[in-house]
């Protein structure tokens, strides 16, 4: 079970910013309570190679006050396949991810830190919340190009992990694909597709660390661009 209280207010917002910003600018009050099922079949949790994990979670923002109202669901689950063992016994490993969440709520009912987004670690080849639908300027009044979340997300990805040398470095092809926007469906359909290093030092982390190069194969005029992404490469 999930429950949270924050209170939020934006300060120091630039005059070209979207209206959406402006709009939930002051301290809001948000509230919650939220519930989420999982069931884990991962032979391991930090470098699996085998088996799934699914979650399904729900939660409702202002069920016990606020300033808010709406209800945000969200599914995601992902398996592991060992494709080949090499002779040295070292695996490779095929994973898919698939997830969506969805708010079912009209946009103006969300304040732009609640809507969701996609890009960086989450859709490889974008910048950090840079597959989003954009907003309306605040100063001019016409459509700019800053991300303003959506109430649906979409992502389906896949990758394959070869390993190199020995357990401590190994090799990746991955393909991400997903949309956002504010019904459900797959307009804007965007897709990258890269590859990266995956580097496991003990010391520093149970699980890998990632170095990922990722390049947009169809992307929309407004999308932000990423080249380079480093993060350590948790399953979930």
């Amino acid at each position: 079970m999930l429950l949270r209280a924050e209170s939020v207010e934006l300060l120091d917002i630039d005059a070209d910013q979207p209206v959406d910003v402006f709009d939930v600018a002051d301290r809001s009050l948000l509230t919650g309570l939220g519930f989420t099922l999982t069931r884990d079949t991962l032979d391991n949790r930090f470098r699996p190679r085998r088996g799934a994990r699914t979650e399904i979670g729900i939660e409702q923002v202002g069920a016990i006050g606020g300033d808010f109202s709406f209800t945000k669901v969200n599914a995601e689950h992902e398996f592991f396949v060992p494709v080949y063992e090499d002779f040295l016994g070292r695996t490779t490993v095929f994973s898919t991810k698939i997830a969506a969440s969805y708010i079912p709520q009209n946009k103006d009912e969300v304040p732009v830190y609640e809507r969701f987004y996609l890009g960086g670690q989450s859709f490889r080849g974008f910048d950090f919340r840079g597959v989003s639908p954009v907003g309306i300027r605040n100063d001019n009044g016409q459509l700019g190009d800053d991300p303003v979340g959506g109430t649906w997300s979409f992502f389906l990805g896949s990758q394959i992990v070869q390993p190199l040398f020995e357990e401590t470095i190994s090799g990746v092809l991955f393909v991400d694909s997903g949309t956002v926007g504010y019904d459900v469906g797959f307009d804007d359909y965007r897709v990258s597709a890269g590859l990266g290093i995956r580097l496991y030092v003990p010391q520093i982390s149970p699980a890998p660390i990632g170095f990922d190069f990722g390049f947009p194969l169809l992307e929309e005029p407004t999308d932000e661009n990423r080249v380079f992404t480093f993060f350590i490469d948790l399953p979930f």
